[in-house]
């Protein structure tokens, strides 16, 4: 079992979007401008605002009612924010970091998606709906929320630093930081005691790795955007 999941954390590692972007990286050192970052705010809410869904189809895929329940909570937090005390539906919380950059509500709500984005947020409805339940749980658990992790706590700071936001303009940044490790944790226990078979594997691997060339592809759209 340990083989398998430091074998899975290697594949995420050489791939860490969300830390090793270019994109990510020119933000966290202030050298996006102000419209950019608002591009980024808009399109990145767009895939934040579907993410629960994702949450809840996993949750009604799951066949087993351990793992069920841990995802029914951590449906609940995406929805309420009532488990780690923002008490704010994450989008809404995302919401009040748009704003701070000078977007109004309606240009996140009624952005038009990138192509990038509308690929990612397609991939979080086939993963979730028509894959076998292990290996949405791998793309969205751990090829995503196992992403965030040591990497949205500095682009707070980073964002406070070079763009003079507030630690409550960038509270869904901290939030995810310390929630997505529980939310990554679940996916990964599930993974690894139910994941024993070959064949599952494969399917895990391929799931990990479509994931992650997603959000790249995500944030590649982006960058592609703001330099245009």
């Amino acid at each position: 079992m340990s083989d398998f999941a430091d074998e899975l954390q290697e594949i995420i590692d050489q791939r860490r979007t969300f830390g090793g972007h270019p994109l990510w990286q020119r933000i966290q050192t202030g050298r996006v401008p102000e419209a950019g970052l608002q591009l980024f705010a808009a399109q990145f809410f767009l895939q934040v605002r579907e993410f629960p869904r994702a949450v809840s189809a996993l949750h009604a895929a799951c066949p087993y009612p351990d793992e069920r329940i841990e995802l029914a909570e951590s449906l609940y937090e995406e929805e309420t924010g009532r488990i780690s005390g923002c008490n704010l539906p994450h989008p809404e919380l995302f919401i009040r970091f748009g704003l701070a950059t000078g977007l109004a509500r309606e240009q996140m709500t009624q952005a038009e998606p990138l192509p990038a984005t509308a690929s990612l947020i397609d991939w979080f409805e086939v993963s979730t709906r028509t894959r076998p339940f292990l290996e949405g749980a791998a793309a969205i658990t751990l090829a995503a929320e196992g992403q965030v992790p040591g990497a949205f706590g500095p682009f707070a700071r980073a964002l406070e630093q070079h763009y003079g936001l507030s630690p409550e303009d960038v509270a869904f940044w901290d939030v995810h930081e310390v929630a997505d490790r529980d939310h990554s944790n679940i996916g990964r226990s599930t993974v690894l005691a139910h994941g024993d078979t070959p064949e599952s594997r494969d399917g895990i691997r391929q799931a990990v790795g479509l994931s992650l060339d997603a959000w790249w592809h995500f944030f590649d759209g982006m960058a592609a955007a703001i330099d245009a």
